[in-house]
């Protein structure tokens, strides 16, 4: 690891608070983020809809400003990613069938996709990023390949092998390169123009072999905004199918490639570190998840020895979205049965649920 990251600036607090009443959905939801315009909420998870919300200041009759409205469909399975083009009101999905699709989704009703590939790839498709000038789109998942495609028409543009399971993507700000992450914890740098592989990150205490079980994964990649410093979501010593680890961050330094920090937050049963974001105070937020009332929202800046806050009510997190107005922020968390734990109800078993916590951050 470098030496700590230092500095002689004082570091900015940073205080979320609830706004309103909790949003319910009655299945489970993997991820929730704001259009760019800041006038959507758009969700995605187990039930194959695009689900969206209509976005307005809070008023005493609707605590939150969010509306729901119709979902989009056309997917088969578990829609696992969402990504917006920075400029259009193009929507980007993909599944667990390997489908890869692009749909409008600032209108009222309904719409068919623009375009879309039903086998984008072999199997599930895992991740998803859109390049900062929206004309690609990157995706990756169990076949080991990165795929880029035009976002115009959804046409090939090229595919690397990057050669184990491709769990999380992320392009450069700068727009030079890409970078992807796997299961076992190797960050690789991909240059845009050469279609080259030119240089490895290890992010591998996010991995671990446990007797026959691959564990772990770098679950998600996220660049600051001045694309100084890259962050890796993932597990600290995973281990067994329980998901059994502690919620883990790592903070890298984009130039050096080296660990600035490592933000090991909550105890062996709180599970992963699903999502991070940089906030431009500094601060990383990020949430995490494993067994029911398990896995602890925080924030933690890079410069500080210890996470600044550490709530375990905010628990069960699996994304995070900042509003464009940089003072809301919502966090998807998951609301459902310990699968081992849960009884039949009237002769079936409790689905997943999920919830949308709407926050108001102030420093």
């Amino acid at each position: 690891m470098a030496d700590k990251p230092q500095t002689d600036e004082p570091i900015a607090a940073l205080t979320p608070q609830p706004i309103g009443k909790p949003i319910e959905y009655e299945r489970m939801l993997w991820h929730a983020r704001f259009s760019p315009d800041g006038q959507w909420l758009v969700a995605v998870g187990q039930d194959a809809k695009i689900v969206r919300w209509t976005v307005a200041d809070p008023t005493e009759e609707n605590g939150t400003g969010l509306t729901q409205g119709e979902s989009l469909t056309g997917h088969n399975g578990w829609i696992c990613g969402l990504a917006f083009h920075p400029k259009l009101s193009h929507l980007y999905t993909v599944d667990s069938w390997g489908q890869l699709a692009c749909y409008p989704y600032s209108q009222p009703e309904t719409s068919e996709p623009l375009w879309n590939h039903q086998s984008a790839h072999e199997g599930w498709i895992r991740t998803i990023a859109i390049h900062p000038t929206g004309t690609r789109v990157a995706t990756g998942g169990n076949d080991g390949v990165v795929r880029i495609w035009s976002t115009v028409d959804g046409a090939p543009v090229s595919h690397w092998a990057h050669g184990s399971k491709v769990m999380s993507l992320a392009f450069t700000p700068d727009g030079k390169s890409l970078v992807s992450g796997d299961l076992f914890g190797i960050i690789r740098q991909w240059d845009l123009d050469t279609g080259k592989s030119i240089r490895e990150l290890s992010a591998v205490p996010l991995y671990q072999k446990h007797y026959n079980q691959e564990c772990g994964g770098v679950r998600r990649l996220v660049f600051s905004p001045q694309g100084d410093r890259l962050a890796a979501t993932g597990q600290k010593e995973p281990k067994g199918g329980f998901a059994t680890g502690t919620p883990c961050v790592i903070v890298f330094d984009w130039a050096t490639g080296d660990v600035l920090r490592e933000m090991v937050v909550g105890d062996q049963n709180d599970g992963f570190a699903y999502d991070a974001m940089f906030h431009s105070s500094g601060n990383v937020v990020a949430c995490s998840s494993a067994f029911p009332r398990k896995g602890p929202f925080w924030l933690w800046h890079p410069e500080s020895e210890q996470a600044l806050l550490i709530d375990k009510k905010l628990s069960n997190g699996l994304s995070l979205s900042l509003h464009p107005d940089g003072r809301r922020l919502a966090l998807l968390t998951s609301n459902a049965p310990n699968g081992n734990g849960r009884g039949l109800k009237d002769g079936e078993y409790p689905g997943g649920r999920s919830r949308i916590v709407l926050m108001q951050l102030s420093t």
